[in-house]
């Protein structure tokens, strides 16, 4: 057999291995977020026997975060097939443990005036659910390029997870004084789906600018983290100037945020165009820095 067909097809069983631990991976996830994230929520009973949507989004956006995270993990090179199999299911494990951590943060510090876990599962808010689902995803973003490359340890992805969830604490703190309304209470009183999106998508914007900023291989803790401050404050400032951008290009003569916030129904349409602002601002300034 030719040696390009045997390289293949050992290329092709690895692969296959590494989807299985995957799927190991996401059984374990969400296994701990029921047990352990979500303690008094049973996901049969509100996925298929109270149709739930808001426990749907709010678990699709954990799923995808796991998705995310794992894509850094799978860009450590083993110098064999068993070691790379190992990496994938130690990281993979140590994963589920920050994401279940980046969780709780968002549940205390980000969605800290929601009761987060009454409104996705009582309430059906699917306001609430789009903002946790953003957290996820963030969180996923964020460790993607914390654990990822090949010259960094583990305590050198912890401190950078650890600023990136800082940096999303700060920037949920400041967002309601852009946005110009109470986010959290149009979300968590309202029930207002639309601020629930925009708010997601802003999370998940700055999820992407710290992954860009995160990006470059580690060198020295003094050379890296200067690295990364200035890439990172250069990202967060020109995502702070997308929702200006966005009202003047893509809705010209329409304040966002009062489709939002001071309509009898709030419009949802609205708070995607907005959320798409941020995401898609986000990837053109992580496409720009390439």
């Amino acid at each position: 057999m030719p040696p390009e067909i045997t390289t293949n097809l050992s290329r092709i069983a690895i692969v296959s291995l590494e989807i299985l631990l995957g799927f190991g991976i996401f059984w374990l996830g969400q296994l701990a977020y029921q047990k352990l994230f979500r303690s008094r929520m049973e996901l049969n009973l509100e996925l298929f026997v109270r149709d739930n949507p808001a426990v749907a989004i709010a678990l699709v956006g954990y799923y995808l975060g796991i998705v995310l995270a794992l894509a850094g993990v799978l860009d450590k090179l083993g110098a064999t097939w068993q070691d790379q199999l190992l990496y994938l299911l130690s990281y993979g494990a140590g994963v589920i443990v920050l994401m279940l951590m980046g969780a709780w943060v968002g549940d205390r510090l980000i969605l800290r005036r929601c009761d987060t876990a009454r409104e996705v599962q009582e309430e059906q808010n699917v306001g609430a659910a789009a903002a946790e689902a953003g957290v996820h995803i963030a969180n996923g973003l964020i460790l993607s390029a914390a654990m990822g490359g090949q010259s960094g340890s583990w305590m050198v992805g912890l401190v950078c997870w650890l600023i990136g969830l800082i940096v999303l604490v700060v920037v949920s703190y400041l967002y309601p004084k852009v946005a110009n309304y109470n986010v959290f209470r149009e979300i968590c009183k309202r029930n207002n789906p639309a601020a629930g999106v925009a708010l997601s998508g802003l999370l998940i914007a700055t999820g992407n600018v710290v992954r860009i900023a995160f990006t470059p291989e580690f060198t020295t803790w003094a050379q890296s983290l200067s690295l990364y401050g200035l890439i990172l404050g250069f990202s967060l400032v020109a995502l702070a100037a997308i929702r200006w951008i966005a009202d003047l290009v893509l809705v010209p003569g329409v304040k966002i945020s009062d489709e939002i916030v001071h309509q009898a129904v709030p419009n949802l349409g609205a708070g995607l165009i907005e959320a798409f602002a941020y995401v898609g601002g986000s990837f053109l300034i992580a496409w720009s820095m390439v």
